[in-house]
């Protein structure tokens, strides 16, 4: 994933880039990373780990590698689903014993979406800690 974007500020080693909204960008999973915030109507505000000297008001190119585009895709949508199923499929084994698979599968399922939920949530903590799926900004000075 690649986007233009121009810096807002630099703080530490991280900076903060303004990048213009597209059809593609609201498909992208990562506006719901903590590190991503929305500015206007048509903009995203984006938290970013610097490549080289970048100043504020400089353009600069946004790249997420697409092993991490794939892996936060993953835990943001199938770990929910297959925690519920999962849970529902266990309600229903244990709940054919208990003679109401139907309410034990139905208790279980939401029971195992909301573990996944607090999961990702406390995953998002960690990755947010150390900076993980930042994506890195190269300035373009070409332009």
């Amino acid at each position: 994933m690649r986007e233009i974007g121009r810096v807002v500020s630099v703080e530490g080693g991280r900076i903060t880039v303004s990048v213009r909204r597209t059809d593609a960008c609201e498909r992208c999973g990562k506006c719901s990373h903590a590190h991503v915030r929305f500015g206007n109507d048509n903009d995203i505000i984006v938290e970013a780990i610097p490549v080289g000297d970048v100043q504020p008001g400089e353009l600069v190119e946004l790249e997420m590698e697409g092993r991490d585009y794939v892996r936060l895709s993953f835990i943001v949508y199938m770990v929910p689903l297959l925690s519920a199923f999962g849970g529902f499929g266990l309600g229903w084994i244990l709940g054919g014993m208990l003679q109401s698979p139907v309410i034990w599968g139905t208790v279980l399922g939401i029971a195992g979406l909301a573990l996944s939920f607090f999961w990702v949530n406390q995953y998002d903590k960690g990755a947010q800690k150390t900076g993980r799926y930042l994506p890195l900004a190269r300035p373009i000075r070409d332009i």
